[in-house]
């Protein structure tokens, strides 16, 4: 069967799953390993409904132990595969979570290391879990539909910042999914521009990596709006309405000016203030919302979007999509 006809049938159980009513309660856990870190989430099916229930993250950025060679350290898998223990006692344990019930995914950012066996064997041999690994088509086809409504299917481009990479998905001219990767995420970004001139600021060396990369974006010009999911987007939203998300917000080019003026000069800046802005510094880091929100700033920009309406999807999750159609 060829990757269309296999795509076109999951994209049709995903759909029918999403929009039909199921029998019975069903919950689901996933632990996502991505290049911020690793996330674990509980995931409920009851009736027509599909929603995460509970969220949980270990930000020990995997993308920093992964090499220029795409090599993962055995340090960086040592811990991965802890972090991923921790939560899956979590969820056994707090949440109920049978273990047949429980899934590990790989995203596009990691599935790129030529060490998977090495990872892969970790964690089998630490969780008795098999590890699964997904590629940015896939990713961002999830993404898609895990962040887009669905009447603004035909109308809207999808984009999803990680830490290791960046998604852009849509729909095409032939009720495709159509996208492209950029090479750059939160935690990618920061680490190049600190291999670059000491003498520029972070910013500047920020703005010279990301702009390398950004020469072949397709043009737009047909999508009425960006639908927008990841850490960077979730941090810029979070921010913009002091931490009280709702299930989509409006953001503008001056939401991620904000937040870059905010913590370009607070990288050693300790805050123990209960609010937005020191939350978001001590569970991101200055440097990586710095890095981050440049690289959704210029990537927006050149797509041609600041005109046009841009959404966070605060649900936007791609694991929804991934258990739909493995988890049966």
């Amino acid at each position: 069967m060829s990757f269309k006809n296999v795509f076109r049938s999951a994209l049709f159980l995903f759909i029918f799953v999403c929009h039909t009513a199921l029998i019975g309660a069903e919950q689901y856990g996933a632990i996502e390993i991505g290049g911020k870190g690793v996330k674990a989430y509980v995931i409920e099916r009851d009736q027509n409904l599909t929603k995460i229930s509970y969220r949980n993250a270990l930000n020990t950025s995997p993308q920093s132990g992964i090499t220029e060679h795409q090599i993962m350290s055995s340090e960086m898998i040592k811990q991965v595969t802890s972090d991923i223990a921790v939560l899956k006692k979590t969820l056994m344990s707090e949440q109920k979570i049978p273990e047949q019930n429980i899934f590990i995914i790989a995203s596009s950012a990691i599935n790129k290391i030529k060490n998977r066996p090495e990872l892969e064997t970790k964690v089998k041999n630490t969780t008795h879990l098999k590890l699964h690994f997904i590629n940015e088509k896939e990713e961002s086809t999830f993404a898609f539909y895990g962040s887009v409504p669905k009447e603004q299917w035909l109308n809207a481009s999808m984009i999803d910042i990680g830490g290791g990479n960046t998604k852009i998905a849509w729909i095409d001219a032939h009720n495709a999914i159509d996208f492209f990767e950029i090479p750059l995420g939160t935690v990618s970004t920061t680490q190049h521009a600190d291999l670059l001139d000491a003498n520029s600021s972070f910013e500047e060396k920020c703005s010279t990596v990301i702009k390398q990369e950004l020469h072949s974006i397709k043009n737009f010009e047909t999508k009425e709006m960006l639908y927008a999911s990841g850490g960077i987007f979730w941090a810029t939203a979070y921010l913009k309405t002091n931490g009280h998300l709702e299930s989509f917000v409006a953001l503008e080019k001056a939401d991620f000016e904000n937040l870059i003026a905010l913590f370009s000069h607070e990288e050693s800046k300790e805050c123990t203030d209960a609010t937005a802005q020191c939350f978001l510094l001590g569970y991101y880091g200055a440097k990586n919302l710095v890095a981050g929100a440049l690289l959704a700033k210029e990537t927006i920009d050149t797509m041609q979007f600041f005109d046009r309406k841009i959404y966070f999807a605060k649900d936007g999750a791609w694991v929804i999509g991934w258990l739909l159609i493995h988890a049966n």
